[in-house]
């Protein structure tokens, strides 16, 4: 059984390879993981004050808020990671 890989080595209309593409992915990557571990660490400090001047009844719902943005963070990170993953697959 014999397959046949099409590569890609040169984009047309330009002196673009694919490695620079993939690598220009990577370095947006690798900066949006950086700006977004800043900012969710910004947004945390902002609950975890918001929960320690919030009224007893309210406090649940900040408590669920504070879920809510830890699992939404771990998210934001896990997709941007495995971008990063797949990318250094092929570089």
């Amino acid at each position: 059984m014999n397959i046949n890989i099409l590569t890609i080595q040169e984009l047309e209309g330009g002196t673009y390879t694919i490695d620079t593409i993939l690598n220009v992915i990577k370095q947006v990557t690798d900066w949006a993981i950086a700006v977004g571990m800043s900012l969710a660490g910004v947004a945390l400090v902002i609950c975890f004050i918001m929960y320690a001047i919030v009224d007893v009844d309210q406090k649940q719902r900040v408590k669920t808020r504070i879920i809510q943005t830890f699992l939404g963070i771990f998210g934001i990170i896990l997709a941007i990671s495995l971008v990063n993953i797949i990318i250094r697959l092929f570089i």
